[in-house]
């Protein structure tokens, strides 16, 4: 069993991120509970859980934590969850995790997982914004804007891995997550919609993101390992005013290396996304950056 609190006060302004700046500053607090399990009910089988709240820093104070990254395995101290790249950088976000694995061993070399996670944030902020009513009004006055956010991701995943004898395993991983983001502009009437750059007050915005990862990977006993790697991911969106692109593509990895000082040292090379094929992902869903065209990687790696 883990257990902990956190307790965080953060003060900040208003607005200092999207002109025009409010000089107003606002506070928020949060009684942060952490909570994780890692249950071994018979030899081989491992059920592990978490429930996790964060409150978010602002600016530079987001980039550190002074509390652990994981619980029970499970990440727990994000930057960010709602992502930036869509709605840019938040401060006094808070955040909701929700974790449970359940993990197998068989006799036979076969290794399953089946997992599943939540990650939800919210946050209030005020945007900066220009006030006009023209003919009566034809200097435009700074005023601001209150918006809510609400993000939320569901994720399941199902992992199989098995050893073929002394040096070679095969693995497969299939992950499903629907991301769904709601953005509300609480002061403005539905009445404003439409307008430059068809603007809505109100929106909900959902992206559902599939990915396959197959690899097979060979381990001589004198040190020398290669691994190759073929990912799958297909991502569809809905709710978006203006189309926003369906994509699906493949990309192929080869990695070759060797492991010396009893495992403690490796160097790795690898060619990345061997065919060049570049993707066109919306950002709503979470996923791991991905190389845009062929990549050669080097990597001398020390343990101790």
């Amino acid at each position: 069993m883990i257990g902990g609190i956190a307790y965080d006060r953060i003060s900040f302004p208003e607005s200092f991120r999207i002109t025009p700046l409010v000089g107003t500053d606002t506070t928020e607090d949060q009684i942060s509970p952490k909570a994780g399990m890692i249950w071994t009910p018979l030899k081989n089988t491992t059920v592990r859980f978490a429930y996790t709240r964060s409150l978010s820093g602002a600016s530079l104070d987001q980039s550190f934590q002074i509390e652990p990254s994981q619980v029970a395995g499970f990440i727990q101290n994000y930057r960010s969850v709602i992502p930036e790249s869509i709605v840019g950088g938040n401060a006094g976000a808070r955040f909701e995790t929700y974790d449970l694995s359940l993990e197998q061993k068989f006799r036979t070399g076969t290794y399953l997982g089946v997992s599943g996670e939540i990650l939800y944030s919210t946050v209030d902020r005020v945007d900066g914004a220009f006030d006009s009513s023209p003919p009566f009004q034809t200097t435009p006055v700074s005023s601001s804007m209150n918006e809510n956010l609400d993000y939320q991701e569901k994720t399941l995943q199902v992992t199989a891995n098995q050893l073929l004898g002394r040096c070679w395993s095969l693995g497969a991983t299939y992950r499903l997550s629907q991301a769904v983001l709601y953005d509300n502009f609480v002061d403005l009437p539905d009445s404003v919609a439409g307008g430059f750059f068809n603007f809505q007050p109100r929106q909900k915005t959902r992206g559902v993101l599939n990915q396959v990862d197959l690899t097979a990977i060979y381990n001589h006993p004198s040190g020398f390992f290669a691994e190759g790697e073929a990912l799958w991911l297909g991502q569809n969106n809905y709710g978006y005013t203006l189309t926003e692109p369906v994509d699906s593509f493949c990309q192929f990895n080869l990695y070759g290396g060797y492991h010396f000082l009893r495992r403690r040292g490796e160097v790795t090379v690898g060619l990345l996304n061997l065919t060049g094929r570049d993707y066109n992902l919306n950002p709503l869903n979470i996923y791991n950056e991905l190389p845009r065209s062929r990549t050669l990687v080097a990597r001398l790696q020390l343990n101790f």
